[in-house]
């Protein structure tokens, strides 16, 4: 019914709504107040709870949500759903869409895309207001047509509605790799008014002695039309169950460093903190795994470690996203999964960098967008943008007491400094 047997294909817009939302919120005296974000510890922000307005979208199930500030001000969140479909015989992830006009106020219906399929989707708006959009193809998929795991790009010109996609492989990897890619693009600027390089970082996961090899930067010169894929970063001989560019972000500071956080599995051999205990030994599946921050100085060609080790978090915190605020400061979105050290149960944390992303501090001025996740997984994933009066707008997702997940938006506003 639903085949990928092109490089790319067009996909035409195909809306199976299962689930509407109410664009009208209830009046302040119906609706009881959203529960603050807070900050501990502060030191350089002033320590009072923030007010924030949560949104609950679509439907139990419903899961990893991304969202991005589109070319026209709306926002776009997606995430994917896998529950049945009617008269599809297996197991089946698509794409989900939510819109809002309002800066995040409100939100209109829930999208289920049957025709965009995959799981943990990542968006990037470029600079003309193309968008770009990764994911993982899972093997077991009914609509997976190779019945093996890969990454693919869609990419679209009308913020969203209709999408091509190409697949990340096979070609330029072993037979079999399972191949990944970052969850957002990066954008170099080049000589010439308004022109920037897109880049996208590819490699695949269970790699060994092959996952140095296969490492590759995609770059395009026309907004990820056509890509060049010769790129071959030094990573420094990286080796582990995830790939250097995987399940993370590459992201371009105002100076031009490019900073990577690594995900390092618990399995593997650099998971251990320098000069901190081991823990987390009886952990089970990946939900300790942690964060080593990568920069580069060259456009992604070298890779080193920051600050020698790379130290980035504590275990169980990943999922990374940056963005440069207004001011200049940069804001790290990210996961806790597991072994929470903050006395907040798991879900989304931002903290903030003043030097252009030189230094983190992970224990002070520690914001809790999110913290209302039961059970061991199910909460955070999300991202955060700003609004152009300097509102953020946060989403993520967590499990509920009935053990399903749930997606919530949130507006909020840092605290002024001290």
């Amino acid at each position: 019914m639903f085949r990928n047997n092109l490089p790319i294909r067009c996909i035409a817009y195909l809306a199976a709504s299962t689930a509407v939302l109410v664009m009208g919120q209830p009046s302040a005296s119906e609706e009881p107040p959203s529960k603050p974000i807070q900050i501990l510890n502060p030191k350089l922000l002033s320590g009072d709870d923030v007010a924030a307005h949560r949104v609950p979208l679509g439907i139990a199930n419903d899961y990893k949500p991304f969202i991005a500030r589109l070319k026209s001000g709306d926002l776009l969140i997606v995430a994917f759903a896998f529950g049945p479909i009617q008269g599809v015989s297996g197991y089946a992830e698509r794409a989900l869409f939510w819109r809002s006009k309002d800066g995040g106020k409100t939100w209109g219906e829930r999208e289920e895309r049957l025709d965009i399929q995959g799981r943990e989707f990542g968006l990037t708006t470029l600079h003309d207001g193309t968008l770009l959009m990764t994911c993982h193809w899972l093997a077991r998929d009914v609509f997976n047509p190779s019945k093996h795991t890969h990454s693919k790009i869609f990419r679209s010109t009308d913020e969203g509605k209709t999408w091509s996609e190409i697949r990340i492989g096979p070609d330029g990897f072993p037979d079999g790799a399972e191949t990944v890619a970052d969850w957002m693009a990066f954008e170099i600027p080049v000589e010439g008014p308004g022109k920037f390089v897109t880049c996208v970082g590819v490699s695949m996961q269970h790699g060994r002695e092959n996952a140095p090899k296969v490492a590759r930067i995609w770059r395009s010169n026309d907004s990820g039309k056509s890509w060049d894929k010769s790129l071959h970063p030094d990573t420094a001989g990286w080796i582990d169950v995830d790939g250097f560019f995987s399940q993370t972000v590459t992201f371009r500071t105002e100076s031009g460093r490019l900073l990577h956080p690594v995900r390092v599995d618990s399995t593997g051999p650099h998971w251990h903190i320098p000069g901190i205990p081991e823990k987390l030994k009886n952990e089970s599946g990946d939900q300790g795994d942690r964060m080593i921050l990568w920069e580069s100085d060259d456009d992604g060609k070298t890779w080193r470690k920051h600050r020698k080790d790379g130290t980035f978090g504590t275990y169980g915190e990943m999922y990374p996203r940056f963005l440069t605020l207004k001011d200049g400061r940069v804001l790290l979105t990210f996961t806790i999964r597991s072994n929470s050290t903050d006395g907040h149960a798991l879900g989304l944390r931002a903290i903030l960098s003043n030097d252009g992303g030189c230094t983190w501090d992970f224990k002070h001025d520690r914001t809790v967008i999110s913290d209302v996740n039961h059970g061991a997984s199910g909460g955070g994933f999300g991202n955060t943008v700003q609004l152009s009066d300097g509102v953020l707008v946060s989403i993520y997702s967590y499990r509920g007491a009935e053990g399903k997940t749930h997606i919530e938006a949130v507006r909020w506003t840092l605290p002024k400094s001290r």
